[in-house]
């Protein structure tokens, strides 16, 4: 007899999702008003608005919310309405059935999304550059091409069998692998982009303000460590309870649809969270502006933090230019 019954399963999945979609949707809400408005709750500009991140947004929220209404309705299809024989059990084992076929698309698609925007964060932070994210991006077709299998052998498999079967196994260990890898090494890079650029702000501005603007940065870093970690926490649990064949991999990986879209929507509202915006430092013989925005402009109308140092001195061209954008 099974330590943990599928039937078991599927209930303490469905409690565990629910709890945090409810934490999900106040994410959403504030992220919404995040980019949507300012802190003083005026509509922002219309072309100021960040409009590809709104769709991501309203997407993330879009899979977050049916898995939870498709796995309600999965538990009352097995409980209540199925009067065969085998019972719930039976019903929850039906691995091609379209109540399974949509979950699996739901935590497949909701982690490919989120993957595919923490590489283009990290593109976008260095100036565009293809050569940094090129491992990342093999990574995230690796991961792209198991989910895509994945989907092809729940949807044909047409058999009584549970997540964890064999035949599912050792794809669905390689999906998360390759996730799990690829977001180790793309918050890293972020990371490491944002602290040379907090380096370089120490080492050129000596203002009052310099200090100010330096916590914004290592407040930047936190964000994303923290975020990252917490996504890459709930994919490595995802992993073990699949790698040990234990039915708790059903409350996990619902979860994790939900924590993917929390971790999204906490970057957008906590880079949000200050709109001021530094007048450029003048300093001694090197001239040093230093910009902080935190607010869309007309030059700047993308959300975002935007640091850029310049100095006549440091380097052999005589000038130093550091620019984020996150």
């Amino acid at each position: 007899m099974e330590d943990f019954p599928i039937t078991e399963a599927q209930i303490v999945a469905l409690f565990m999702e629910s709890v945090f979609w409810g934490i999900y949707l106040v994410t959403f809400f504030l992220s919404l008003r995040s980019l949507l408005f300012t802190n003083n709750f005026e509509r922002r500009p219309f072309s100021t608005i960040n409009w590809p991140m709104v769709v991501v947004v309203f997407a993330m929220c879009s899979f977050a919310t049916l898995d939870v209404a498709v796995g309600l309705l999965h538990n009352i299809q097995a409980f209540v309405l199925y009067k065969g024989a085998g019972g719930a059990a039976e019903e929850f084992s039906n691995i091609s059935d379209w109540v399974n076929i949509t979950k699996t698309v739901d935590v497949l698609a909701q982690t490919t999304l989120g993957d595919g925007m923490l590489i283009f964060r990290c593109w976008k932070v260095y100036s565009k550059s293809w050569r940094v994210v090129a491992f990342s991006l093999l990574l995230y077709l690796g991961g792209t091409a198991c989910a895509v299998m994945i989907l092809r052998v729940v949807a044909t498999l047409h058999s009584n069998t549970l997540i964890t079967s064999s035949s599912l196994n050792p794809l669905i260990l390689s999906f998360w692998v390759l996730t799990i890898v690829q977001n180790i090494i793309t918050t890293g890079l972020l990371v490491f982009r944002i602290w040379r650029v907090d380096r370089n702000t120490a080492r050129y501005a000596y203002h009052s303000n310099s200090q100010k603007q330096q916590s914004r940065l290592r407040n930047t870093m936190r964000i994303i460590i923290e975020s990252g970690l917490m996504y890459t926490t709930i994919a490595l649990l995802t992993f073990i309870t699949q790698i040990t064949n234990s039915n708790s991999t059903y409350g996990v990986s619902d979860v994790e649809v939900q924590v993917v879209g929390i971790t999204f929507n906490l970057i957008i509202i906590r880079a949000q969270s200050s709109t001021t915006e530094e007048p450029p430092t003048n300093v001694g013989s090197g001239s040093v502006p230093l910009h902080v925005l935190r607010r869309p402009t007309a030059s700047h109308p993308k959300e975002g933090v935007h640091v850029t140092v310049t100095s006549d001195f440091g380097n052999e061209d005589g000038k130093v230019n550091s620019t984020l954008d996150v």
